[in-house]
């Protein structure tokens, strides 16, 4: 599988951009409401899930690296979109 120069700089820029958010909500969620603290644990769920793709990226050979590439991208987008809504509701 040949790694995409591209893919691979914006993956660790959205990791970077995803980890900040996140540690700034963290502090933010533990003041909020129980409806937040369900929507945040929904979150850490994807994001670990988000990382142990991440990690296993250069060893998927069942599937298409594109493919990958694709699933990656919409976690992202949708790991954003959560941590948006959080913050726009504090």
């Amino acid at each position: 599988m040949t790694k995409n120069p591209d893919f691979s700089a914006w993956l660790e820029g959205e990791m970077q951009d995803l980890r900040r958010m996140r540690d700034e909500l963290r502090v933010q969620t533990h003041l909020a409401k129980a409806e937040m603290r369900s929507r945040w644990e929904g979150l850490e769920k994807s994001f670990a899930s988000l990382e142990q793709h991440a990690k296993r990226t250069s060893r998927a050979a069942e599937q298409s690296a594109r493919q990958l590439e694709v699933d990656l991208r919409k976690l992202a987008k949708d790991l954003r979109e959560g941590y948006r809504r959080i913050r726009d509701a504090i």
